[in-house]
């Protein structure tokens, strides 16, 4: 058993996230256009518009407080307080602005609505200053992993790897090697395959995360092995109990 044991075991280096990067590498990623996320019906956004007047920040910014310009912890800090004084983005593809009406997002990439909303307060406020922030930008993570769960990002980008950072990092049983990224498309699901042994997977779509995306690290090979070594180490120690049992009362085996 010892011996099929120490076989089996898992290399350090396959353990190793990147190991194959080197000092001062340049590596290529993907160009921003085929990792953004396009913005759909049920996306929620945070959205601030300030101006040299408090009582008009007021206005603007309703679920704000009177000032105007809060991002608490109280009105952004879990999922369902951010649904309820974010901007959802409705079946039409728009969200609704206090004063400035309606603003098509529907179709378009996250970092360009800042652009649409700040064209559009441009025509009614002098020198507005705007800010945008996806409130509900979650990942769920599976596998082995420390932490399983979902985890909201508050920022507009996520990798692969911070998304298993959150999670609590990979665990001694993971094979980083065969890490599989599921996104939705209006056709259906697609499955990306990572390697995280290699710097090659920031060349693939599913390293940067989208909105929903679901992360899982799959087990490496000795998974079961360790799984059922407290059974054999059991059953071994009752085996040995017994012949001991039987030799000590005089029986010959």
């Amino acid at each position: 058993l010892a011996t099929i044991m120490l076989s089996s075991c898992e290399s350090s280096k396959q353990m190793i996230i990147m190991r194959d990067m080197q000092a001062g590498k340049i590596i290529r990623q993907l160009p921003l256009k085929e990792t953004e996320h396009i913005l759909k019906t049920g996306d929620v956004l945070y959205v601030n518009i300030q101006t040299m007047n408090p009582d008009l920040n007021a206005l603007l910014n309703p679920n704000q407080g009177i000032a105007g310009n809060a991002y608490t912890q109280q009105q952004y800090g879990n999922p369902t307080s951010a649904y309820l004084n974010g901007y959802e983005v409705d079946s039409a593809g728009y969200i609704n602005l206090p004063m400035l009406g309606k603003v098509k997002v529907g179709g378009v990439p996250l970092p360009q609505v800042q652009s649409l909303v700040q064209k559009r307060a441009n025509k009614f406020l002098k020198n507005p200053v705007i800010n945008v922030k996806m409130l509900n930008f979650k990942v769920t993570v599976l596998g082995e992993v420390n932490r399983q769960g979902v985890y909201y990002n508050p920022e507009n980008t996520l990798t692969v790897l911070q998304a298993i950072a959150l999670a609590g990092g990979s665990t001694n049983t993971s094979s980083i090697r065969n890490v599989v990224v599921i996104r939705s498309f209006p056709k259906g699901d697609k499955a990306y395959k990572l390697n995280l042994l290699s710097d090659k997977s920031y060349n693939s779509p599913g390293f940067y995360l989208q909105p929903n995306d679901y992360v899982i690290v799959h087990p490496n090979r000795n998974k079961n092995l360790q799984l059922n070594s407290q059974a054999f180490s059991l059953f071994f120690s009752s085996v040995s109990i017994l012949i001991s049992v039987l030799l000590f009362a005089g029986v010959k085996l």
